[in-house]
């Protein structure tokens, strides 16, 4: 079984220290932290916005995501607005309530208890709750795209 955790917040990135730089004529990115098969970098000086011709990358407070490949060269995967940052986290938090629930349902068809369907009624409150705010931050993100 895989277990989800979810990214660091943009500001618990930028209180990191600064592990490598790399500074080019478009801006500064920082390497701010580096696991097993990833690395996250911010975006320190650029643009402010997206603009044409500048490297989505080198827009300041967008995340830029490497991972490791099986040649053992990093590989960029993804780069993040703020937002979008915002808005994959949202889904590892999801992807984890789902991992608790159906957790939860394999131990009602093993064993039924009234604590386990209440535990079960409070992951599914949080799933919808959760399902509103990746609503409202896709829209938030298309908008800006």
């Amino acid at each position: 079984m895989t277990t989800t955790t979810i990214r660091p917040t943009l500001q618990s990135l930028r209180s990191l220290p600064t592990l490598h730089q790399v500074s080019e004529s478009w801006g500064r990115l920082e390497l701010k932290l580096e696991t097993q098969d990833t690395r996250y970098w911010i975006t320190t000086e650029g643009v402010t916005r997206k603009t044409s011709g500048t490297p989505i990358n080198y827009v300041i407070d967008y995340v830029t995501v490497e991972k490791l490949s099986d040649d053992g060269s990093w590989d960029l995967k993804a780069v993040y607005s703020p937002d979008a940052w915002k808005l994959s986290q949202a889904f590892d938090y999801c992807q984890i309530l789902y991992q608790d629930l159906n957790h939860l349902n394999t131990s009602l068809e093993a064993r039924f208890s009234w604590d386990l369907v209440r535990e079960r009624e409070s992951i599914q409150a949080e799933l919808a709750s959760v399902n509103k705010i990746i609503f409202e931050l896709s829209d938030k993100v298309r908008s800006r795209s």
